[in-house]
C-alpha cells in the first residue's frame, strides 16, 4: 500500500499527526510505502511563506483579527470563497507528485491540502481515496469538501456537526486524532523515573508546555506557580523557542539550588536585557528545563497536571496520557473551540493570563480565578484532578492511529481502477501576484469589520 500524507507547518499539530500515523503504517506492514509532504511548500514557496508566517503573525500579534478571519472563513462569504479559490488555483501543482509517487490513497492532515485534493477529484483528474484528518475538536467549513472519501474526527459530537453541514455521517469516523500509541501506555515505574530525573516521587509534578509562541505570559504563569504555598515540582518544555529557553535558563542560573539536571542545547545561551525583571525571579519550586524533545510522553506520564495552550495535538496527547489540563490563551478560533469542548467535558480548566484578567475584570463584575488560585486548589484538594483524570480515561480514543489505519486500508481495498491523469500545468504564482491577491481580500475584510487601516504592522517581526 502506497500512502501519500499531505500536511503543512502552520503550527506543529498537523505534521505531528502525519508523523504519528506514518509510524503506525510502517509498524502494521513494513512493505507499506509512506511519503509525507509539506503540501504548501510543495505547491508554491511564496504561498507557503505567506500562510505559515501569516498564521504566526496574526495568531500572536493580532489574535482578535485572526479570530474574526477564522470565523469569517467558516461561512459562504468572500473570505471563504477566497480561501477556496486560492487553494483550488494551486491544486494542479500536486499532479506531478501524484503521477510520480502513484499513491493508493491520500491522507490529508491540513484543510488547505484537503481542498486542493478535493478539487482534483471534482475535476476527474484522480479518483483515489482522500482521507481527511481533522486535528481539532470542532469542525470548520474548510474541512468539508465533496471529494473527501472519509473523515477522521476527534469526537462523536463532530459527527453531528458534519452531518448538519451536509456530510453523510456514515463517512465520518470519531476514532480520534492519530497520535503515537506510546501516549496511551501507563508508566508503571513513575516513582523510579521521577527519581532518575532528580525529582521527589512524593511530590506532585506540574508540566508546562509552552509551544512555539509567546514568552511573557509563560514567565508570568511560572512566577505565579512559585508564589503558591504548596510544595510541588515543575517541568518546563519550551519547544524550539530559543528566546523562551534563554529566559528560563537565566532564571534558573540565578536560582541554582532550584535547577534539576542540566539543560542540553546546541545553541548559545544568553541573557535577554528585555527580561531582566523576570530573570531576578525568586524560585520556590524545583524545576527541570527542557528544550525540544521527542519524549514528551515520558514527561506527561510522570506529571499530575499540564499547563498548556489548547492546540489540537497537545491536548489529544494529554488526553491519551490521562493528564488533566490547565489551558491558557487559546488563539481565537480553533483553540477557543478546543477549550470549549475540553472544559465542558471536565477534561480541562481554562485560565486567563494576567493581561487577560485585567481586561476581563474591567468588563465583568465577577473576578476570574487566577493561575495561583486555580493551581493551589487543584493541588491542595486533588478531588477535581482525579475527576478530570477519570474523564480523560473515559473520553480518550485508545489506539486512534491503528483505527485510522484500518479506515485507510479499507478505502484502498474498496478502490477499483485508480486513476491519475498527467497534466503539463506549470503556471507559477510569483510573490507579486500573491501579494496582490492577498491585498484584495485583506482590504475587503478590513472594510467589512471596520478595522483601522492605519495599523502599523512594520513593528512586528515574524521571522
Amino acid at each position: 500500500m502506497k500512502i501519500l500524507i499531505l500536511s503543512a507547518k502552520t503550527g506543529g499539530g498537523h505534521m505531528r499527526a502525519a508523523e504519528a500515523f506514518e509510524a503506525v503504517v510502517k509498524e502494521k506492514d513494513p512493505s507499506n510505502e509512506v511519503l509525507i509532504v509539506d503540501g504548501l511548500e510543495y505547491v508554491n514557496h511564496y504561498f507557503s511563506k505567506a500562510i505559515v508566517k501569516g498564521y504566526k503573525f496574526s495568531a500572536t500579534k493580532i489574535p482578535n483579527i485572526y479570530g474574526l478571519m477564522y470565523r469569517a472563513s467558516d461561512s459562504d462569504n468572500s473570505t471563504y470563497k477566497f480561501m477556496q479559490k486560492t487553494n483550488t488555483h494551486f491544486a494542479k501543482k500536486i499532479i506531478p507528485l501524484l503521477a510520480e509517487f502513484r499513491p493508493d490513497v491520500i491522507v490529508s492532515t491540513h484543510p488547505f491540502m484537503t481542498i486542493m485534493c478535493s478539487s482534483l477529484k471534482e475535476k476527474k483528474i484522480t479518483n483515489i481515496p482522500l482521507i481527511s484528518i481533522v486535528t481539532d475538536f470542532k469542525t470548520h467549513a474548510s474541512c468539508i469538501n465533496p471529494g473527501v472519501s472519509e473523515y477522521v474526527v476527534s469526537s462523536s459530537e463532530m459527527v453531528d456537526q458534519l452531518e448538519k453541514l451536509g456530510v453523510d455521517r456514515n463517512i465520518v469516523h470519531p476514532v480520534g486524532i492519530p497520535i503515537s500509541p506510546i501516549f496511551f501506555e501507563k508508566d508503571e515505574n513513575k516513582s523510579q523515573h521521577l527519581k532518575e530525573l532528580g525529582f521527589s516521587p512524593d511530590l506532585q509534578t506540574v508540566l508546562i508546555m509552552a509551544g512555539s509562541f509567546g514568552v511573557t505570559d509563560i514567565l508570568k504563569i511560572y512566577e505565579s506557580l512559585n508564589e503558591i504555598d504548596i510544595d510541588f515540582q515543575v517541568i518546563v518544555i519550551t519547544g524550539r523557542n530559543q528566546k523562551l529557553f534563554n529566559a528560563f535558563n537565566n532564571i534558573l542560573r540565578n536560582n541554582p539550588d532550584m535547577r534539576v539536571g542540566s539543560p542540553q542545547v546546541n545553541f548559545e545561551t544568553h541573557e535577554d536585557p528585555t527580561l531582566r525583571r523576570e530573570t531576578k525571579m525568586k524560585l520556590t519550586k524545583k524545576t527541570k528545563l527542557i528544550y525540544f524533545t521527542d519524549e514528551v510522553y515520558k514527561y506527561m506520564h510522570i506529571s499530575d497536571l499540564i499547563i498548556t495552550k489548547p492546540g489540537g495535538l497537545t491536548v489529544t496527547e494529554s488526553l491519551a496520557a490521562c493528564l488533566p489540563m490547565l489551558l491558557f490563551k487559546g488563539i481565537p478560533g480553533q483553540e477557543t473551540d478546543n477549550t470549549e469542548y475540553l472544559t465542558s467535558n471536565n477534561l480541562a480548566i481554562s485560565i486567563r493570563t494576567s493581561t487577560e484578567d485585567k481586561i476581563h475584570n474591567i468588563l465583568s463584575d465577577k473576578k476570574h480565578s487566577t493561575v495561583t488560585e486555580t493551581v493551589y486548589k487543584l493541588l491542595k484538594y486533588p478531588e477535581r484532578l482525579r475527576s478530570m483524570k477519570e474523564s480523560c480515561e473515559r473520553l480518550n480514543n485508545k489506539d486512534s492511529a491503528y483505527r485510522v489505519y484500518d479506515i485507510v486500508k479499507n478505502a484502498v481495498d474498496n478502490m477499483k481502477s485508480p486513476l491519475i491523469i498527467p497534466n503539463d500545468y506549470d503556471e507559477e504564482l510569483n510573490s507579486e501576484e500573491f501579494e496582490r491577491l492577498s491585498a484584495e481580500i485583506i482590504e475587503e475584510f478590513m472594510k467589512k469589520y471596520n478595522i483601522d487601516d492605519d495599523i502599523d504592522f512594520s513593528e512586528y517581526n515574524v521571522d
